[in-house]
């Protein structure tokens, strides 16, 4: 929901960027969204003591952090695609939604686990 909020903070940001920026801020996204990717795939609830509230606390605010920020950044993608390359965008779009549920069926299939 926080992504969907910061969609119109990000597109008016992004569309600053010049074309000749497109490729250096891509891959600077990149970067980032797998270093966080696998933040969140190194992270498992199994090795997490649920029982205690405080370690529950903080395992639920490290994946917390980790979902908003690929879907911000998947956000960012996809916005700059819309903006450079426009007949792009919907194939980018239809991949990030498939990775971001991906990732949340990931997470979902790790908390059971972890029971």
């Amino acid at each position: 929901m926080i992504s969907v909020f910061m969609y119109p903070v990000l597109s008016d940001t992004l569309s600053q960027i010049k074309f000749e920026q497109t490729n250096d801020f891509l891959l600077t996204i990149s970067t980032l969204l797998v270093t966080v990717c696998f933040a969140n795939f190194g992270f498992t609830y199994e090795k997490s003591r649920l029982k205690t509230f405080v370690e529950r606390m903080l395992s639920h605010s490290a994946t917390g952090i980790f979902m908003l920020l690929t879907a911000l950044l998947l956000e960012s993608i996809v916005i700059l695609i819309k903006n450079v390359y426009p007949f792009f965008h919907s194939l980018v779009f239809g991949f990030a939604i498939l990775l971001y549920i991906g990732i949340i069926l990931y997470d979902l299939w790790d908390i059971l686990r972890a029971k």
